[in-house]
């Protein structure tokens, strides 16, 4: 293992304790003592990557986004190889912003755990962004992409259409996260279905 390579396993390992407690504990139970006892590591290699709680946090909510975004991308590229519509695998993507099984439900409990600590701050804030803005931005171009193939009309507004697929995958992520019950999961999934064949309603002109 290359130098690099370590010091990110490293870290990976670090930011996997911070997980740990905050789903047994809360975010708010999280010190850098509890991390390292979680992570198997001594309190001073915790130090070494991190000089601060809060640079362990930002550094522990930027990588659950990263692989959030990348489990994304995963799911649509998955959907495209079996020649889906444009509608089918942007469905795809947001389905895997829901807390539809356990490891889903553990980054959504953190996600939106982490957004209440960037009410109040910046740095925290500014990944939440970041995550939002690309996946706004991932949104409003399957849209275009849409419109360039005829499954969405020509006059949809690409932003407008982002925003509310964002936030009902938003809204029904909380719910799930209260109610995680089988049928809420399916309405769930239903709703995201619905949405997505309103947006997409035409042929694509590969189709015909």
């Amino acid at each position: 293992m290359t130098r690099t390579a370590d010091h990110d396993a490293r870290r990976a390992q670090i930011t996997s304790g911070v997980r740990t407690l905050a789903l047994t504990s809360g975010l708010g139970a999280v010190t850098v003592a509890g991390t390292a006892k979680a992570a198997g590591v001594s309190v001073g290699l915790v130090q070494h990557y991190y000089d601060s709680k809060e640079a362990l946090l930002a550094d522990t909510l930027r990588t659950l986004l990263d692989e959030i975004d990348s489990r994304i991308t995963t799911a649509i590229a998955r959907a495209e190889r079996r020649h889906a519509r444009i509608e089918h695998m942007l469905g795809a993507g947001l389905l895997e912003l829901l807390p539809l099984d356990t490891s889903h439900r553990d980054e959504a409990y953190l996600r939106h755990a982490f957004a209440g600590l960037a009410l109040d701050n910046p740095t925290l804030a500014e990944h939440q962004r970041a995550f939002d803005r690309r996946l706004g931005d991932r949104i409003a171009h399957a849209v275009r992409n849409g419109m360039e193939c005829g499954e969405v009309a020509p006059e949809t507004d690409a932003l407008l259409e982002s925003d509310a697929a964002f936030a009902l995958t938003q809204g029904l992520a909380v719910r799930l996260l209260i109610d995680p019950s089988r049928a809420a999961q399916r309405r769930a999934e239903t709703a995201v279905a619905a949405r997505m064949a309103s947006v997409f309603a035409g042929p694509c002109a590969r189709e015909v």
